[in-house]
C-alpha cells in the first residue's frame, strides 16, 4: 500500500468541497442492489465490449460481428489514429457511478472522459475503494472481470495514470504495501492457523518476517491451498523491505526547489548505521514537500514527482521505524518522544491531519521534553492529547470518503476496513505503538487499565461520563427498538437518542452535545470505543452486561455472567446510593427533582418583550431560556436578536379549554373519551402510569412505553387541535410587530423566526434537559408561527421527551412550557462554550465547541473543540464536515446543507477574543446556580457568528452528575490511582517498545 499514503494528499484538499453522504435511500438501495446484481450475471461485470479510442473521437469496435480480431480498428473503420484500446463502463456500471459508485475504472478511459465527468472527487475515491475490494477479494466479479484481455492494456495505463493524476495533482496506484496486506488476508481465509503471522504482516512489515514465514510453511506441510503464495509473498516481502535511502537519488532532477533538493542530497549521505538521524531527516522532508504541493506555486507534472518522492520517503519512515522496534532494546522516554515528533511528522506529511492538528500534537510532545517537574498526572494527561492524533487520522480518512462512503458501504461492507488499513501503511502506525508502550508504562505506575470483555488494555477506549450499568446490549438502528434497560452502542452520536442506562459510542460526536449532556446529568456511563474494541460488541450483542465508567477514567465492561463478588458487591452499593421515591425497577437521576408550584405565575397571560423579562422570572412566568435571554439583552443589548415570549399563563389558559380528540388510528381503543377535558384525561393518565404501574415489579420497560405511548399521542394530538384564543393571536401578532421582525405590508410575512420550546424542568441546577424539546427551524410567516406554537406546546409530551424526564420529577403534572419567538440569525458559524474543562472541571479553563453553520454542535455533529486558558488555547479536535446547514431566508425559509468552506479554523482569533470576553462578563454579573454538593456551576453559553459579530442565543447552568464523583461504588474501582498522579515521573525511565 505504498501509493495509499498519498492517497489522501489530494482528499486532503477535497474534505471540505462536496457535500456529505445523505443516507440512501430504498429507492437509491433498489438501484443500486439490481445493478449490482445485473453486473455479478454478466460475463465481463461493469464492462462493455472491447473498443480502440480514435483520435476523431469516435470508438471502434476490436472485434467484427465473427469475432475477428481487427489489427488497427481506428485505421480500418474511421480512418484515424488510435490513442488507446479498452473497454468501457457499460450501462450498469454507470447506473453505480450515477450512485456514487465507480467501478471499472480504467485511466485512459478517465482521461479521455475527463470534461465529461461532472465529479472527479468520486470518481477518484471509486478508483481507491474499488482497487481496494479487488485486492482483499480477488475472486470477486470485479476483480475476475479484469481478466478478460483487451479490458485495458498495460501500455495504456502506465502512459495515461500520471496523466490523469497530473490533472488532479497526485497518484492512486497501491502497489507493495497492498498488495501484500492482501496476499496474506488471503492465505488467512485459506488456511486459518496463519493468523498469528497474518497479524504481525499486517501490524509491523520488516525483513524479520520472512524467516517466520518460511518457518510457519515448514510446519504446517498441509496447508495444500496456499501451495505456492508462500515464496510469492517472502518474495514481495524482500522486495519491499530492502530499501534504503539511496532510492530517492532518482527524484532529484526533477525537483525545482532548492530547499528540497538540499534535504534530500542531505538524506543521501546519511551512514546506514545512524536511524535515528535519518528518521528525523526523512520527517523534516515529508513536512516540506507536502507543504510545497499544497502552496500549489509549481507545475502539476512537478507535484506529481514530489508526491512519489513523498511516497517513497514515507516507506523509508515506516521501515526505519520497524528497524529500529526490532533492535529489542529498552529506550528511554525521552528518545521514544523524539520518535514520535519524527513519526508525526511523517504522518502529517502523508496527508492523514491537517497542519493545525500537527502543530497542536507537537506541541503537546514538545511539552512533555520540556516540563521541568513532571508528575505521572499530568504526563499521562498530555500524552492522551497527543494519542488524539490516531482519531483525527480516523477522522480525515472518513471525511475523504465520505460522500461516497454510504453507497460503497451498502453494496460492499468490506471496504470499511480501509480506515485501519491505511493508518497501518502510515507512520502513524509506530506513532500509536509508542504512545502504547508510553501509556502502558505511565498506567501500570497509575494502576489504571481498562477491563473490557476479558481483556485488558491501556488503549483504544476512552471515558466521557461516570456511571454504572447493568442491562443487555443493544445497537443503535432505525427500525430497531432498545429501552432504557438498555446499555446502547451507536457508531455516532445520535441527537434523537431515547433514555437507555448507558452508552457506548464510536464516535464522541463533540463533548457538549445535548446527548453527551444528558448522559452528564443523569449519570449515565457512557465511552468512545475505538474501531478494533467496537468491533468486539456485537459478539456480545442482546447479552447482560456490567457497565462501570469511573471518575477518573477506568472503564470495565463485562458479561454479567461473569460479576465477581467485588463487582457484585460494587453495583450493590451503587444501588443502595441512589435515592428513589419509589421501588420501581427505573434506572435514572439520583434524586428526584421538586417543583416549587407556589413560584408558578399562571396569571401572566400578556405576550412579553425579551425586553420585559430577567433571570428572576425563570420558572414563575416563563422558562429557563426566555428568562436567561432577557438576561443577556440587558446585559448585550446589541448582541441578542429580537424576540416575544408566550408565557405559562397562555399554554395553561388554553390547556385549561381543551378538550380530548382522538386520532383515527386510537378510535375504539379505550384509551380516551372523545370530548372529555383533556386536563383530566392528563392527570388520570399520569396517576396510573405512576402511581399503580411504576410500583408494579411485574411491569418491564418495554410494557411500560407500550401502555404510555398512544396515551401521549392522544395528549398531543389533542394539543394540536386546540383554536387558539383570538385575542392571543392578536396580541402575539403585534408584539412581533413592535420588535420589528414583519417585513413587508399586512404583518404576515417574517424575516425568519425560531419557534422554541422553554419549560420550567430544563437548566435546573441537577438537571439540563438538553434537547428533550421542540426547536422549529426559520419560520418566514404569521401563520406557521401560529401551527408551530400548538406544535412546541405538545412537544414535552412526546415519548423521548417524557420519559428522559420523568425519572426526575417529583410531579408531572407541574410541567408548564412557554415558547420563545426569536428572529433569526443565519449564522455562519456556531456552538457552545463551557466556562470550565468538561473533563477536570477546572474554572480557569473554558471548552469552546464550534462547527460552520447553525445548531452545528448542539446535534452531535463534529465540532472544532478548544480547551482556553488565559495562558494558551489547545485544539482537541478539528471541524471535519464536508458539510454545513445554513437558514435560508427566503421563500418557506427552513435551512439547506451546503458545502462547508475547508478552512481549519472555524474561530477566528478576533472571533475567539470577542466570545471569551463575553464569557467572562457573563461570568462576573451573573451570579452563579450552585450544584447539588454546593459548589458553583459553571456556565452553558450557546452563540453564533454572523460577520464577525457575536450573537448569544442562550446561557444557563451546565449540570453534571456530582454525585457520581462521590459515590463510594464508583470511588472503590479508583483506589489509589488519584494519589499516585502527584508522583514525580521522569523522562529518563526506560521503557520497551512494544509493537
Amino acid at each position: 500500500m505504498k501509493k495509499l499514503l498519498w492517497v489522501l494528499v489530494p482528499l486532503c484538499a477535497l474534505f471540505f468541497c462536496d457535500p456529505g453522504w445523505a443516507e440512501l435511500s430504498s429507492k437509491e438501495k433498489s438501484a443500486l442492489k439490481s445493478a449490482y446484481k445485473t453486473i455479478q450475471g454478466k460475463r465481463k461485470g461493469p464492462f462493455t465490449i472491447n473498443t480502440c479510442t480514435c483520435k476523431n473521437g469516435k470508438l471502434a469496435a476490436v472485434a467484427d460481428k465473427n469475432m475477428r480480431i481487427r489489427p488497427n480498428p481506428c485505421r480500418e473503420l474511421e480512418k484515424s489514429g488510435q490513442l488507446f484500446c479498452s473497454a468501457y463502463r457499460n450501462k450498469f456500471g454507470k447506473i453505480l457511478a450515477q450512485n456514487g459508485v465507480y467501478v471499472g475504472n480504467i485511466f485512459s478511459n478517465e482521461v479521455f472522459l475527463w470534461d465529461e465527468n461532472p465529479d472527479h472527487h468520486r470518481l477518484v475515491k471509486g478508483f481507491i475503494l474499488e482497487k481496494y475490494y479487488m485486492e482483499t477479494h480477488p475472486e470477486s466479479k470485479l476483480t475476475m472481470s479484469r481478466a478478460y484481455g483487451g479490458i485495458s492494456g498495460t501500455e495504456f495505463e502506465v502512459k495515461y495514470a500520471p496523466i490523469f493524476f497530473a490533472k488532479y495533482y497526485a497518484l492512486a496506484d497501491w502497489k507493495d504495501f497492498n498488495d501484500i496486506r492482501n496476499l496474506s488476508l488471503v492465505m488467512y481465509r485459506n488456511y486459518k492457523p496463519f493468523k498469528p503471522v497474518k497479524d504481525l504482516v499486517h501490524n509491523r512489515l520488516s525483513p524479520g518476517l520472512v524467516p517466520l514465514i518460511e518457518d510457519f510453511q515448514k510446519k504446517h506441510p498441509q496447508d495444500r491451498k496456499n501451495a505456492g503464495k508462500y515464496e510469492r509473498l517472502v518474495k514481495m516481502i524482500r522486495s519491499l523491505t530492502y530499501v534504503d535511502q539511496s532510492q530517492l537519488k532518482g527524484y532529484l532532477s526533477d525537483i525545482s526547489d532548492p530547499g528540497i533538493r538540499d534535504r534530500v542530497k542531505n538524506i543521501l549521505n546519511i551512514p546506514k548505521n545512524a536511524p535515528l538521524r535519518l528518521l528525523h531527516d526523512l520527517a523534516n522532508l515529508v513536512v516540506a514537500s507536502r507543504e510545497t504541493v499544497a502552496a500549489k506555486e509549481i507545475k502539476p507534472e512537478e507535484a506529481v514527482n514530489l508526491i512519489n518522492l513523498n511516497v517513497s520517503a514515507n516507506l523509508l519512515i515506516l521501515m526505519t521505524t520497524n528497524r529500529l522496534m526490532e533492535l529489542n532494546r529498552d529506550w528511554t522516554v525521552r528518545e521514544l518522544i523524539g520518535i514520535l515528533k519524527d513519526t508525526l511528522a511523517g504522518s502529517y506529511g502523508a496527508g492523514l491531519m491537517s497542519h493545525r492538528e500537527y502543530e497542536t500534537g507537537i506541541l503537546a510532545l514538545n511539552k512533555l521534553l520540556n516540563n521541568q517537574n513532571l508528575t505521572l498526572g499530568n504526563a499521562n494527561r498530555t500524552l492522551n492529547r497527543a494519542g488524539l492524533a490516531v482519531e483525527w487520522a480516523q477522522a480525515s480518512i472518513r471525511t475523504a470518503f465520505s460522500e461516497v462512503w454510504e453507497p460503497w458501504v451498502y453494496l460492499f461492507p468490506a471496504v470499511q476496513r480501509i480506515n485501519d488499513d491505511i493508518i497501518r501503511s502510515s507512520p502513524l502506525m509506530a506513532y500509536a505503538n509508542i504512545v502504547k508502550s508510553l501509556r502502558g508504562l505511565l498506567l501500570s505506575k497509575l494502576d489504571l487499565k481498562h477491563h473490557i470483555l476479558g481483556k485488558t488494555y491501556v488503549e483504544g477506549v476512552r471515558a466521557l461520563n461516570p456511571g454504572l450499568a447493568l442491562g443487555p446490549l443493544a445497537f443503535f438502528h432505525e427500525k430497531e427498538r432498545y429501552t432504557r434497560d438498555n446499555i446502547l452502542a451507536l457508531t455516532t452520536t445520535n441527537a434523537e437518542l431515547e433514555p437507555v442506562s448507558g452508552i457506548i459510542t464510536k464516535d464522541e460526536g463533540n463533548v457538549v452535545s445535548h446527548v453527551q449532556l444528558l448522559a452528564r446529568a443523569l449519570g449515565v456511563p457512557n465511552a468512545v470505543f475505538l474501531d478494533a474494541l467496537y468491533r468486539r460488541l456485537p459478539a456480545v450483542k442482546g447479552k447482560p452486561l456490567f457497565y462501570a465508567v469511573t471518575p477518573v477514567g477506568r472503564i470495565i465492561l463485562k458479561e454479567a455472567s461473569k460479576m465477581d463478588s467485588v463487582d457484585k458487591l460494587i453495583l450493590s452499593e451503587y444501588e443502595k446510593n441512589i435515592k428513589r421515591t419509589s421501588d420501581a425497577e427505573i434506572k435514572g437521576q439520583s434524586s428526584k427533582l421538586a417543583i416549587d408550584a407556589e413560584r408558578l405565575n399562571l396569571k401572566e397571560t400578556r405576550v412579553l418583550g425579551l425586553d420585559d423579562l430577567r433571570r428572576k422570572d425563570s420558572g414563575s412566568v416563563c422558562g429557563p431560556k426566555a428568562a436567561f435571554l432577557g438576561e443577556l439583552k440587558h446585559h448585550f443589548p446589541e448582541n441578542v436578536a429580537s424576540g416575544v415570549v408566550i408565557p405559562f399563563g397562555i399554554y395553561q389558559a388554553h390547556f385549561q379549554k381543551a378538550t380530548v380528540v382522538l386520532p383515527k388510528n386510537l378510535k375504539n381503543k379505550g384509551i380516551a373519551t372523545e370530548g372529555e377535558p383533556l386536563n383530566q384525561f392528563v392527570r388520570r393518565t399520569y396517576d396510573t402510569f405512576f402511581n399503580r404501574l411504576l410500583k408494579d415489579p411485574k411491569m418491564s420497560s418495554t410494557q411500560l412505553a407500550q401502555w404510555i405511548r398512544p396515551r401521549l399521542e392522544v395528549i398531543r394530538y389533542s394539543i394540536d387541535k386546540i383554536d387558539l384564543d383570538p385575542s392571543f393571536v392578536k396580541a402575539l401578532r403585534e408584539e412581533i410587530a413592535e420588535q420589528g421582525i414583519f417585513v413587508g405590508p399586512g404583518k404576515e410575512r417574517l424575516r425568519g423566526v425560531f419557534v422554541r420550546s422553554d419549560t420550567n424542568v430544563e437548566d435546573m441546577p441537577n438537571f439540563n434537559g438538553a434537547g428533550l424539546n421542540l426547536t422549529i427551524f426559520n419560520l418566514m410567516a404569521f401563520q406557521d408561527v401560529l401551527e408551530g406554537v400548538k406544535r412546541v406546546w405538545a412537544s414535552p409530551f412526546t415519548y423521548r421527551s417524557f420519559s428522559w424526564r420523568q425519572t426526575v420529577i417529583s410531579d408531572p403534572n407541574l410541567v408548564f412550557p412557554s415558547i420563545v419567538v426569536l428572529e433569526s440569525v443565519p449564522s455562519e458559524k456556531s456552538g457552545v462554550l463551557i466556562t470550565a474543562d468538561v473533563d477536570t472541571g477546572d474554572t480557569a479553563k473554558m471548552t469552546i465547541a464550534t462547527a460552520e453553520g447553525v445548531g452545528g454542535t448542539v446535534d452531535g455533529s463534529p465540532a472544532e473543540t478548544l480547551l482556553y486558558s488565559p495562558e494558551e488555547t489547545v485544539l482537541l479536535n478539528q471541524f471535519k464536515s464536508p458539510t454545513r446547514r445554513m437558514l435560508v431566508l427566503e421563500g418557506k425559509g427552513g435551512s439547506q446543507m451546503v458545502p462547508a468552506t475547508g478552512d481549519e479554523r472555524v474561530l477566528t482569533e478576533q472571533e475567539l477574543s470577542v466570545l471569551v470576553a463575553a464569557a467572562e462578563k457573563i461570568k462576573q454579573e451573573f451570579t452563579p446556580e450552585k450544584g447539588v454538593n454546593g459548589d458553583p456551576l459553571p456556565w452553558d453559553i450557546e452563540y453564533g457568528f454572523k460577520g464577525g459579530k457575536l450573537y448569544l442565543f442562550q446561557t444557563r447552568p451546565f449540570v453534571g452528575n456530582s454525585d457520581l464523583r462521590n459515590l463510594p461504588a464508583l470511588a472503590t474501582l479508583d483506589k489509589g490511582v488519584k494519589e499516585k498522579a502527584g508522583q514525580p515521573f521522569s523522562l529518563d525511565e526506560k521503557v520497551k517498545w512494544a509493537p
